[in-house]
């Protein structure tokens, strides 16, 4: 428990860091192309972060344990 709790942790401070960024390029960026990759990459990372940490889409592709 102690492991995925810390997991949990490590994940939350990550989608914190890429809300600030992408509030970073919102506000600071005036080259419209700059801010879009900015905001589109920081925002497809936590994307990313949510589906395989919260969502367990590794799972997916698992083989089944037979019982």
């Amino acid at each position: 428990m102690q492991e995925a709790m810390r997991i949990g942790l490590v994940v939350a401070a990550i989608l914190a860091v890429l809300t600030f960024v992408e509030y970073v390029f919102a506000v600071n960026v005036s080259n419209d192309v700059l801010r879009f990759i900015g905001l589109a990459l920081a925002a497809f990372g936590k994307a990313g972060a949510i589906i395989y940490y919260f969502m367990h889409v590794n799972r997916t592709w698992r083989v089944e344990e037979s019982h």
